[in-house]
């Protein structure tokens, strides 16, 4: 069934129709509201203009804008007929987003951004966010039928965040959205009216799935936030709008809890917070249970699946753990010997509605997909039915021969006062050796030698292969909204001689 004959049924069945659908947070706090009617209306307008503008079935459409009506109802009307709608983010790097447009080949592009458009190598039509929205209420609305679509059938394209090289597109057919609500209905209990906001940005998929496909196909109102920043005013959004659950990522909640104007008061009133794209750090969990008392919740997903596959259960929350998976995702863990494990190994997924390709890169969905599994490329482990991250099986790094895992050495400098977060990687030195380099975000009173000197002595018992050839102090490690560390920023970080020896240590 075609997702936008899935998601108005579902409105019409369970009589949500006249509900809010959507709130958007605008410029000076403006307020939009929408209801289902009024949104499923919205995105047959742009059915309607689509058709009128030539774009035909299976052609894709390029939407690149903030979390808005203007992007839902874009990328709902564009499915409606058959379109495929790729989410794109305005934040994205020229030489990013031109791969992205010459790997798609959209049609048609909706983006405020200045396009490289002498390196653009298809035809295209590029429409700025405010013209498209005069256009649509030029058109007067029509019955028009949804495009009869089978499950298996393509839906849109999502791609990765790129930060460990140039983003990869995934493929997304009509029936991945019936998992993306399991989270929301079967474990944090939300129904008809409830009220949900992420901070993170519909063009990443923990947003898509999990504040877009999950809440209109439940009857929630999903809270919108206009501002492109990543640090939304949450006092506000709490007060104003008393959401049941937020979804964000730790580096957030650590700035809420480091910010002093936060009113912890105010964060308690909301039920549960949800945290993904990187695992909480056992000194956050342990800060945040002191100071809120709403439980903060682990939960796992990729870009593959869309939905959240393990998640924290509420009532059985645990330092460190993600819970377990949800009941109708099968799994397994293969370990180094390429055995089945039932303690530790690389996460291998499947249920019938996730991915099972990328577009145009044969290689990749060959080591990825197998025979109906995602191999997720994911190390966990499994105690007292826990399921404990420890990072991903390409982080692996074999120094001086043997193999380093460097969430151990992370977990050693995060666990010191006064250092935020920490990041290790590996690089090659100009005597073409492979050395470990640990990246310290640290409070900037911080007295860094210090710090390094309290390193030193934590790590002291470790073997000298695990111990970091260089130690780097920076005011923040670069990431993406949603938590992910861009490790190509890391890399253009280090030289063999640094450029800031104050801010620079070898051990």
């Amino acid at each position: 069934m075609n997702i936008f004959d899935k998601i108005e049924q579902n409105a019409l069945k369970n009589n949500y129709i006249n509900k809010t659908a959507i709130t958007q947070i605008m410029d000076s706090n403006k307020i939009k509201i929408i209801s289902y009617k009024e949104l499923f209306q919205l995105s047959t307008k742009v059915s309607q203009l689509l058709l009128k503008l030539k774009i035909k079935r299976k052609d894709r459409i390029y939407i690149s804008s903030s979390d808005s009506v203007n992007f839902v109802s874009s990328f709902l009307g564009a499915i409606k007929v058959g379109i495929v709608p790729i989410p794109g983010n305005p934040e994205l790097s020229k030489e990013q987003t031109l791969h992205i447009l010459n790997d798609s080949k959209p049609s048609i592009i909706l983006s405020d951004n200045s396009l490289n458009k002498d390196k653009l190598k298809f035809k295209y039509s590029v429409y700025k966010n405010n013209k498209w929205k005069n256009l649509l209420s030029k058109i007067h609305l029509k019955k028009i039928k949804t495009v009869n679509s089978k499950n298996n059938q393509i839906a849109f394209l999502i791609y990765s965040s790129g930060t460990t090289g140039l983003p990869k597109a995934i493929i997304h057919q009509h029936e991945i959205i019936t998992n993306t609500y399991f989270l929301h209905k079967n474990i944090l209990k939300l129904c008809y009216g409830d009220s949900i906001f992420t901070t993170s940005k519909l063009f990443f998929a923990y947003a898509l799935g999990n504040n877009f496909f999950a809440p209109l196909l439940i009857g929630l109102n999903t809270i919108f936030n206009d501002n492109l920043l990543n640090n939304p005013n949450l006092s506000y959004i709490i007060k104003k709008f008393n959401p049941k659950v937020i979804f964000s990522v730790p580096t957030i909640y650590r700035r809420l809890l480091e910010d002093s104007s936060t009113n912890l008061k105010i964060l308690s009133e909301v039920q549960y917070f949800i945290s993904a794209g990187e695992r909480i750090p056992d000194k956050l969990y342990k800060e945040w249970k002191s100071k809120v008392k709403s439980p903060l919740l682990n939960c796992y997903g990729t870009t593959e699946t869309l939905a959240i596959v393990i998640a924290t259960r509420p009532e059985n929350s645990k330092i460190g753990s993600t819970g377990e998976p949800i009941k109708n995702v099968k799994t397994k863990l293969i370990n180094s010997n390429k055995l089945l494990s039932k303690t530790n190994g690389v996460l291998h997924i499947k249920h019938s509605t996730f991915s099972n390709k990328y577009l145009n890169n044969k290689n990749k969905s060959e080591k990825t997909f197998l025979e109906g599994w995602i191999k997720t490329g994911d190390i966990w482990s499994i105690k007292d039915n826990h399921w404990y991250y420890q990072g991903r099986e390409d982080d692996l790094i074999k120094v001086a021969g043997k193999w380093v895992n460097p969430k151990e050495i992370e977990n050693i400098a995060s666990n010191l006062n006064n250092v935020l977060d920490s990041f290790c990687i590996a690089f090659n030195t100009k005597q073409d050796t492979l050395r470990l380099a640990l990246f310290l975000h640290v409070n900037k009173t911080t007295n860094e030698d210090l710090i390094v000197r309290k390193l030193k002595t934590k790590i002291a018992s470790l073997p000298n292969y695990k111990k970091p050839y260089m130690i780097k102090l920076i005011d923040k490690l670069p990431q993406t909204s949603t938590g992910k560390i861009k490790r190509n920023d890391l890399h253009k970080l280090i030289k063999d001689k640094f450029d800031e020896p104050s801010k620079s240590k070898t051990i």
